[in-house]
């Protein structure tokens, strides 16, 4: 069985791969590339499902260690999703690059590391209480017997088939006809 920390684990990548799928596609869309479509939509999810997986694995150190991996992490899967997007689906003009844009994508990625570390931190604590909980609200005390004992009429055999000649099959020891 998994611990909730584990699983928190697993809740982390998901959210990394997701949102920065999400914020990739978002951002390539309002600079003028349009929706991603054809062979860059599905490059864009594999590239940001592989971030999120390697962020699943990246063991908790601390609270501030967590929100700065997760947004690198997430600034990774930007910069990898964005290339993904220019070289399959081709690019929505001049490869420019403002200091507006970066603070943007760099303040995104660093309110969603907090908003994913949190809710991590959330999930485990929300696990932990209901295991708790199910450990010592569940009654465990042992059931109770409803009906009382009766005797039954339990049935004998009837004496003819004790005595049915499925006993020895060998001859008698000694015989009172002296044989």
């Amino acid at each position: 069985m998994s611990s909730p920390a584990a699983r928190a684990k697993l809740l982390r990548g998901a959210l990394v791969g997701g949102c920065s799928a999400l914020l990739t596609a978002l951002a390539h869309t309002v600079g003028g590339g349009g929706l991603p479509a054809g062979a860059a939509l599905p490059t864009l999810l594999l590239v940001c499902a592989t971030v999120g997986a390697v962020a699943s694995r990246v063991p908790r150190t601390g609270r501030r260690a967590d929100v700065a991996t997760l947004a690198t992490a997430l600034c990774a899967a930007q910069l990898l999703g964005h290339v993904a997007l220019v070289v399959d689906g081709g690019h929505h003009g001049a490869v420019t690059t403002s200091g507006s844009m970066l603070a943007a994508h760099a303040g995104a990625a660093i309110v969603l590391a907090l908003l994913i570390s949190v809710s991590e931190w959330l999930y485990v604590l929300a696990s932990s209480v209901s295991t708790w909980l199910r450990l010592v609200a569940v009654d465990r005390s042992p059931a109770r017997v409803t009906q009382s004992w009766q005797p039954v009429d339990v049935g004998v055999p009837p004496v003819r088939w004790w005595r049915s000649g499925l006993g020895m099959r060998a001859p008698p020891a000694w015989s009172p006809l002296g044989a």
